[in-house]
């Protein structure tokens, strides 16, 4: 007797085959960890290399106005443990550094009226310093990147790890166009940038001076002798 497969069986096939796609395509464990979705627009001069170069951050024009929405120092934390993942260094005081990098971040709605399509960005600007100058860049741009993510619910700085893992990665790269990008949550280089900047962050904090302590409170003043007496 010829047997005939139920629909029920037939469906588990289906979905059977379904997941087997999946798993061959993303791995096993792939499918349970988190991405994060990014958009990255990078330009570079040829045979861009910036491992082993030194640099100094200067801030865009449009960041002044964040600084007092935006915790700078979390921010620099980032940028710098960033740039040191990709082998560069910041140039010590008083020395003139290879690469003057430009860094602007904010978020940006125009044009946007779905809050979930606001980006959320950081683009990194650099520069050549042939000149040796101590305050600006005195060469050409060698790179350019801009990396966002779409509908940040929280406070920008809590983006940050992600922001600048990826755009220090893209440095020197050309993507030709905005690329679209999903990067996993436990992702080596996000998780390194965002280590390195706590320590950073604590360090400073151990370092700075206490707080001088507060004076004693003044004793109460006596009453007089003659009022000391009267009862």
């Amino acid at each position: 007797m010829k047997s005939t497969s139920s629909p029920l069986r037939s469906l588990l096939a289906v979905v059977c085959r379904g997941l087997a796609g999946i798993l061959l395509l993303s791995g096993c464990g792939n499918i349970f960890i988190q991405k994060h979705r990014v958009l990255v627009d990078a330009i570079a001069a040829p045979d861009t290399k910036v491992a082993g170069k030194s640099y100094r951050l200067i801030a865009r024009k449009s960041v002044v106005g964040n600084a007092q929405q935006v915790q700078v120092q979390v921010v620099k934390a980032c940028v710098d443990a960033a740039l040191t993942g990709i082998g560069m260094f910041e140039a010590p005081e008083k020395v003139p550094p290879d690469v003057f990098v430009e860094v602007g971040f904010g978020s940006d709605s125009a044009g946007r009226s779905d809050p979930k399509a606001r980006e959320t960005f950081v683009q990194f600007s650099g520069r050549t310093n042939p000149g040796r100058s101590l305050e600006r860049a005195t060469g050409g741009e060698i790179f350019d990147v801009k990396v966002a993510v779409l509908g940040l619910s929280g406070r920008m700085e809590s983006a940050m790890p992600v922001l600048t893992a990826v755009a220090a990665k893209h440095i020197g790269a050309d993507t030709k166009s905005e690329t679209k990008l999903e990067i996993p949550h436990n992702a080596p280089e996000i998780e390194s940038v965002r280590l390195t900047a706590i320590k950073t962050l604590e360090a400073k904090q151990a370092a700075a001076p206490a707080l001088p302590p507060s004076p004693p409170p003044s004793p109460a003043a006596e009453p007089p002798a003659a009022a000391r007496q009267v009862r």
